[in-house]
């Protein structure tokens, strides 16, 4: 259970702000590959198409990654395994900036993907191990904002620094800020006082844990809709900027209208966050879905000018990336603290193969010669399954609630 106020004071902010820290780092290099292509593109004098290897191994990377922290932050503590991912990650996109071809691309990429996978989910641990029990799920939705912001930001970098430098610079900022804010979490972030309340034995977690004590049902509908949210999220935040950019504009202005979408994210975090703990936050998710949904259709079926689609790109990522901020907090308060990192690290884990497939499905459409019309129709189909999975998990849980209260 997560812990509230205790004699060290205010700590959860302490938590959450380095968690937030490595967050926005985390959001900056996963999607710097994206602002990057336009780039390579010209560069390299190859089809957008080709890159679907690179963006495919670097989910890969985060899918690995997703799955073996959250074990090993269980076993050995939340504090080293943060630090060790924030290491990878930050190392291997400063690699990146070395790439020489599309191979050797991929191959960083795959590895800037295990530490930036495993960060996540023994963030979301920590900052639930931390939050006050009046509002548990708020600063876990604030927390997760940071790889937005970092989408964000890192879009408007991105934007600028390749005008100036050219591509490389994106990945040397992505990796030398990491390595630069590893001395801050030694120095200053603590260990998860909720798994120190464990007993060790019990620590010894299996992924097997997550479908036992009357969660397999939770467990099964939350890895779907980790699934099908992120298929149609990278979907769309991978490719919108090789997209924009076929159909006419300048590499800098596909990543100013792609950081749209991250923005909306930003937005949806800071209007859901003080109202999730009141309303639930599974009935929010639903509903801004589906302004998402609406959004993405606008953008494929009208031609608009370019202030109008930032605003409609903006509207998307409200209601479609917005809304994983706080499918992360269902993940890190759906388990105890002895398998709270595992049940994250594999919600997002399985959550994983969606990202894997929204590039590669991008890809191949683009590659058939879709339209971006076609293609835009397309992204809109798995908020519809995110809504329902979403409500379903509501509904479970007030049954759950219901039962705790008849059996007190």
């Amino acid at each position: 259970m997560a812990v509230g106020q205790t004699d060290q004071g205010r700590m959860h902010i302490r938590v959450a702000g380095l968690c937030f820290m490595v967050q926005f780092l985390e959001g900056y290099d996963i999607t710097s590959m994206s602002y990057a292509i336009p780039s390579l593109i010209d560069a390299w004098h190859v089809k957008p198409q080709q890159f679907t290897m690179a963006l495919t191994a670097g989910s890969f990377g985060l899918l690995f990654g997703a799955l073996t922290a959250g074990l090993l932050g269980d076993r050995f503590g939340r504090k080293p395994v943060l630090i060790g991912c924030t290491a990878v990650f930050g190392l291997f996109s400063l690699l990146t900036a070395f790439a020489t071809g599309l191979v050797s691309l991929a191959v960083l990429r795959f590895f800037t993907g295990l530490g930036l996978g495993g960060g996540i989910p023994i963030a979301i641990a920590l900052a639930t191990d931390y939050a006050p029990l009046r509002s548990p799920r708020r600063l876990v939705i604030l927390m997760s904002a940071g790889i937005s912001v970092g989408n964000t930001m890192g879009g408007f970098i991105a934007s600028q620094i390749v005008k100036l430098t050219g591509w490389e610079a994106i990945f040397v900022v992505g990796g030398l800020l990491p390595l630069l804010v590893i001395p801050l979490l030694v120095r200053f972030m603590p260990e998860s006082q909720a798994l120190h309340a464990v007993d060790p034995q019990a620590r010894k977690t299996t992924p097997a844990d997550l479908f036992r004590n009357g969660l397999a049902l939770r467990t099964t509908i939350l890895w779907m809709v980790n699934l099908f949210n992120l298929v149609g999220n990278y979907f769309i935040l991978f490719w919108l900027p090789a997209i924009l950019h076929a159909k006419g504009l300048t590499p800098s202005a596909a990543i100013l209208a792609t950081t749209m979408y991250a923005l909306g994210s930003i937005i949806c975090a800071l209007i859901t966050a003080p109202i999730v703990d009141r309303f639930g936050v599974e009935r929010i998710i639903a509903g801004i879905l589906c302004l998402g949904a609406l959004c993405v259709l606008s953008v494929g079926l009208f031609e608009l000018p370019f202030w109008l689609l930032c605003v409609v790109v903006c509207g998307a990522g409200i209601g479609i990336g917005g809304c994983q901020h706080g499918i992360n907090s269902v993940s890190g308060a759906l388990y105890p603290a002895s398998i709270r990192a595992t049940g994250a690290g594999w919600a997002l884990g399985f959550g994983r193969i969606g990202q894997i497939g929204g590039p590669l499905i991008g890809g191949t459409l683009l590659g058939m010669g879709w339209a971006s019309r076609d293609i835009f129709l397309a992204a809109s189909g798995p908020a519809a399954c995110v809504a329902i999975g979403v409500a379903t998990l509501g509904w479970l849980r007030h049954r759950h609630d219901t039962r705790v209260a008849m059996a007190e």
